[in-house]
């Protein structure tokens, strides 16, 4: 301990009481000495107790003036609600039919809303909120439908010509192409007309020398493209003039649906017996090779596997 300064004192009474007051603190101090840790520890713990106790009163006290307050809210909302349903009760005015439904939803909703306090989930379907994650957005029935509604076939697309051509109108339902083929077949004459004429301008040395490389290679593509076109639109009229054969053999009347892999074989045997002789020593060859390929490419993956 720190030594104390003796102050001077006049008389031997202040002496003996300066006296009585330094053996009393030695004594408090002996005392604390002998005081042992588990006894301060748990004197800290029941003080800690009693102040967590006081802090829980305080928190429940803070949520019970919270839920007071949220009560009187609700109640003046209702009061509210209530007062505004009397008012248009005691002055009716005229109103449309569509005015007269709305008013009707509204009280409906106002008299539900009185019926059941506890609805947590009418402010957010009036918000127009999700309830769930996954759940469709809300939307008030109260809101009119628009003047002007999407009609499906009747859209039209953002980079419109000025001219249109009702013939090919999405409005007039799904195009019959075997109809169309066959009112547009004499476009295949001026589509080999113009595959002659790129061909002889190719050709020609002196009109190749006048054109650029760039013209050369853009020529040279719309011939390959006009050619890969009239091939396809050939292709699919023999498919319908074979289907057309085989339903007449087959005695078949009425609709008549075949898988498409059927179908393909059966234009595929038509071709295969209509071809010559080299070209169809040229299928066998081609045939042949892609099957090899195939068998080469399953021992190739054996080979692996087995490593």
């Amino acid at each position: 301990m720190a030594k104390k300064q003796l102050k001077h004192y006049d008389s031997d009474s202040d002496v003996e009481s300066y006296l009585q007051q330094h053996q009393s603190d030695v004594e408090s101090d002996d005392e604390m000495a002998t005081i042992s840790f588990g006894a301060l520890k748990s004197a800290q713990e029941t003080i800690d107790e009693e102040e967590g106790k006081s802090s829980n009163k305080a928190k429940k006290s803070k949520r019970a003036d919270k839920e007071k307050a949220k009560e009187l809210k609700e109640s003046l909302k209702r009061e509210l609600a209530l007062s505004k349903s009397k008012k248009k009760v005691e002055e009716p005015e005229p109103q449309s039919d569509s005015e007269m439904s709305e008013g009707l939803f509204e009280e409906e909703d106002e008299l539900s809303s009185d019926d059941d306090d506890e609805r947590p989930t009418s402010r957010s379907s009036k918000d127009g909120k999700k309830k769930g994650k996954h759940a469709p957005s809300e939307q008030s029935s109260k809101r009119p439908v628009p003047k002007i509604r999407k009609i499906p076939g009747l859209e039209t697309p953002k980079d419109s010509s000025l001219y249109k051509d009702i013939r090919f109108d999405t409005a007039f339902g799904k195009a019959d192409m075997n109809k169309i083929r066959k009112d547009y077949k004499f476009l295949d004459e001026y589509r080999q007309q113009e595959i002659g004429e790129i061909n002889k301008m190719l050709k020609d040395p002196k009109m190749r020398n006048k054109l650029s490389q760039r013209e050369i290679n853009d020529l040279e593509y719309q011939a390959k493209s006009l050619r890969s076109r009239l091939d396809t639109l050939k292709n699919r009229d023999l498919q319908q003039d074979v289907l057309k054969k085989y339903k007449e053999e087959h005695g078949i009347k009425g609709k008549f649906f075949l898988k498409k892999s059927d179908q393909r074989k059966i234009v595929q045997k038509h071709k295969f017996e209509n071809m010559k002789s080299k070209q169809r020593e040229k299928v066998v060859e081609r045939k042949r090779k892609r099957r090899l390929g195939k068998e080469f490419k399953q021992l190739e993956f054996n080979s692996r596997s087995d490593r």
